[in-house]
């Protein structure tokens, strides 16, 4: 699901300037949901105060998706970097995960 989403955003920073800020505004939601996602299905066994940092982001995000998505284009491809970065990070390590208990 992640490599999905990563994929959309390459290919998001690739039509940038073609985007729409509600096409901008829907990436931004489905990043989200992805967060959101990852936050239940991933860490809902983590104690919820070794969960602040995504929690916290998810809060951000959910209470300035129109300012993101209203961003200039260089802002909002910076921005699209790092959640493209972060949803790497969280698929490797929930694939690190699975693989740890398939061996166990």
């Amino acid at each position: 699901m992640a490599t999905t989403l990563i994929t959309e955003i390459q290919q998001a920073q690739i039509r940038l300037p073609f985007l729409s800020k509600a096409d901008r505004g829907a990436l931004i939601v489905r990043i989200l949901r992805e967060l959101k996602t990852h936050r239940q299905q991933v860490l809902g066994h983590v104690p919820a105060e070794r969960c602040v940092w995504i929690d916290t982001l998810i809060e951000s995000v959910s209470s300035t998706i129109s300012e993101i998505a209203a961003m200039q284009d260089a802002e909002f491809n910076r921005v699209l970097s790092e959640f493209e970065k972060l949803m790497a990070t969280l698929d490797g390590i929930s694939h690190a995960e699975k693989r740890s208990k398939i061996i166990h």
